[in-house]
């Protein structure tokens, strides 16, 4: 299955003996709603996905692909009522129990759950912020009318 249209209440799907582990996850994009996806074997392989690893079983274990392959899938299944489609897998960015996923990490490495849905937030990098970081780790500031500039270390301290 694709990435389902938003649904209040997700149900998971059974899977059939001997189809292998299956990894449900419940997409929210910052656009609302909540989307059912499924990835398994069988949907993996009509995409041309590579599995790395295989379970105990000897089956293609979903939960080997990488956070980056996960961004890929989803840019391909982009839906029209979420925000505007990134360029990138790059520039989507995945949440799940609070820990931004590393894109060369793998699924199993976040320890997924097999059973239920697995419920990950997604957000998209603002282009213009790409665009804005600095490619140093020092910034050029004026220091008052009629001086020069002076380069700051990138330190600061924030008080709440």
């Amino acid at each position: 299955m694709a990435i389902g249209p938003a649904q209040d209440e997700i149900k998971i799907a059974p899977s059939g003996p001997g189809s292998g582990p299956v990894c449900n996850l419940t997409l929210l994009p910052m656009s609302g709603g909540r989307h059912p996806y499924r990835i398994d074997a069988k949907y993996l392989g009509r995409r041309n996905v590579a599995v790395p690893d295989l379970d105990q079983d000897g089956n293609p274990d979903p939960f080997s692909i990488s956070i980056y392959t996960l961004k890929e899938l989803i840019l391909r299944e982009w839906r029209a009522d979420w925000e505007a489609k990134p360029a990138s897998p790059s520039s989507i960015r995945l949440i799940y129990f609070g820990k931004l996923l590393d894109d060369k990490d793998q699924l199993k490495t976040y320890q997924f759950n097999s059973d239920n849905p697995n419920v990950v937030h997604m957000s998209i990098r603002p282009q213009d912020l790409d665009d804005e970081e600095p490619k140093t780790g020092t910034k050029s500031l004026p220091t008052g009318p009629g001086s020069s500039t002076r380069a700051r270390d990138g330190r600061c301290c924030v008080i709440l």
